[in-house]
């Protein structure tokens, strides 16, 4: 898949103070949610790019239940 120049960061449903989810609808071929465990800060200061990462990993044959981002989450 790779990094999109136009990719935007996905509406974030607050789960609690430091979990954070994506849900499986934002991008068709994700077979998972994506959960970022992380403050309101840190996941504000996040590289958009971090965002398609880790929705790319929830599209992954295999995975089950969640695709999981820890706050040192990065790109470059």
């Amino acid at each position: 898949m790779g990094f999109r120049d136009n990719f935007q960061k996905p509406k974030l449903e607050r789960i609690n103070d430091y979990v954070w989810e994506i849900p499986k609808t934002f991008k068709k071929e994700m077979r998972v949610p994506a959960r970022i465990y992380a403050s309101k800060k840190i996941v504000d200061d996040m590289d958009v790019h971090v965002f398609d990462q880790i929705t790319n990993v929830a599209t992954l044959p295999g995975i089950i239940n969640h695709a999981f981002c820890m706050p040192d989450g990065h790109t470059f």
